[in-house]
């Protein structure tokens, strides 16, 4: 506990405007863990209870992916017209009133219709999210000045992982207790009122006084520049992008497969994914706590391979895995790779983005992100259809250390 409140604590020196946007960024990620601990966790869990196929339960994440496909770009050029703080605190609000008809759901639909109403609700959802997913790193980069971003994304990742942790073991008790579905009704309405309550905070992040951005190097020929500043800068950010592209793309194919290894093949409680999930959100929690420090010595590149590396293992052990005792093993894991990684490949990401027309670039990372979620939720269950899901499991694994190595040697 004296840990964290040495984390939270402020430097003294701190400017006052920067000091605000510390405290609502940290409430932000806050209220956040509410809606992380209770729907991201459990949301997946549902619809497989509800009689979602794995191929269902890869659209809800492909369907989104592809709405922000098709509009990443236009969202992109929509929003050079406006500052990046008011358009991402609207967006987040219009994103996050919808999480209430998660807990509304049975109220809503019949049983048999559940599950096309989940996808349904992807699809209306991922619409302003993906407004924010482009203005978001850049209303960080307006508030956070560069040397305090590993701090501040380090310490919300901790913040996130103790609510998160809360949350869900919180919610596994719920579900535990209550019949289905009202207990999932429940779990929902707690990520609804942690959702909405992060765009109070959002609107309240101001962005601060920066030094002017280096001067442009020499720019591509016109020949070939077809994207913004296709300069020496521009093309380091492509490579980056690709290797994140591909590194994403394989953990997007196994993420749809988890939901059929816990309730089909292994048969657990919601108690004992929430045990697991509650594992991995401690580990996460105490990883962030060193993240900043470790990330100035190795940097963020390496620790991104250290991450995919880690991944790995989570996937063979999932894979592997026969009782309850492998699940938790791969739950640890997946607890220590996401710590490493929510730090170092978000600003690996940053350290990289060229200066010049940012909100531009900022959406073809946006674009790619989302292909490779859109391309690996449909590509996932299709393996584990032909090979099954404990072999399309090992097969991911090898791929996530392969792109690891790949952005250690040549990121």
């Amino acid at each position: 506990m004296f840990t964290f409140r040495r984390i939270l604590s402020l430097p003294p020196t701190l400017p006052q405007e920067l000091r605000s946007n510390f405290i609502h960024l940290y409430w932000d990620i806050a209220w956040w863990g509410l809606y992380t601990g209770s729907i991201v966790a459990f949301l997946t869990i549902y619809a497989a209870r509800s009689g979602a196929t794995s191929q269902q339960i890869g659209l809800l994440s492909a369907l989104p992916a592809l709405v922000s496909l098709l509009l990443s770009l236009p969202a992109g050029r929509v929003l050079r017209r406006f500052q990046a703080r008011p358009a991402t605190a609207a967006a987040a609000f219009l994103s996050r009133i919808q999480f209430l008809v998660y807990a509304l759901l049975p109220w809503l639909f019949p049983p048999a219709a559940q599950v096309n109403a989940l996808l349904v609700l992807a699809v209306l959802i991922s619409i302003p999210t993906t407004f924010i997913g482009i203005s978001y790193s850049q209303f960080f980069m307006d508030g956070i000045p560069a040397e305090w971003r590993g701090t501040v994304v380090s310490t919300r990742n901790a913040i996130l992982a103790v609510v998160s942790l809360g949350v869900t073991l919180l919610c596994g008790q719920i579900l535990t207790i209550l019949p289905f579905p009202t207990g999932y009704q429940v779990v929902f309405g707690i990520g609804f009122i942690g959702g909405i309550f992060t765009a109070y905070h959002i609107w309240h992040v101001r962005p601060v006084a920066l030094p002017a951005p280096p001067a442009p190097l020499p720019a591509a020929p016109p020949h070939i520049r077809r994207l913004p500043g296709l300069d020496a800068q521009g093309f380091l950010y492509l490579k980056v992008l690709g290797l994140l592209f591909l590194f994403n793309l394989v953990n997007s194919m196994a993420a749809p497969l988890v939901p059929d290894i816990l309730v089909h093949k292994l048969g657990l409680s919601d108690s004992t994914i929430s045990l697991g999930a509650g594992l991995s959100q401690m580990l996460v929690f105490s990883i962030s706590l060193f993240m900043a420090r470790f990330t100035r010595r190795a940097g963020n590149r390496r620790a991104t391979a250290l991450g995919a590396a880690l991944l790995a293992v989570h996937a063979l052990a999932l894979a592997l895995a026969g009782d309850v005792a492998l699940y938790l093993l791969s739950a640890v894991i997946a607890g220590i790779a996401a710590g490493v990684l929510n730090t170092a490949q978000y600003n690996y990401n940053l350290d990289t983005v060229p200066q010049q027309r940012r909100s531009d670039w900022l959406s073809w990372n946006f674009l790619l992100g989302n292909a490779a979620v859109l391309l690996g939720a449909l590509v996932g269950p299709l393996v584990a259809r032909q090979t099954g899901t404990p072999d399309a499991l090992l097969l991911f694994a090898a791929l996530r250390l392969v792109f690891g190595w790949a952005i250690f040697k040549w990121g």
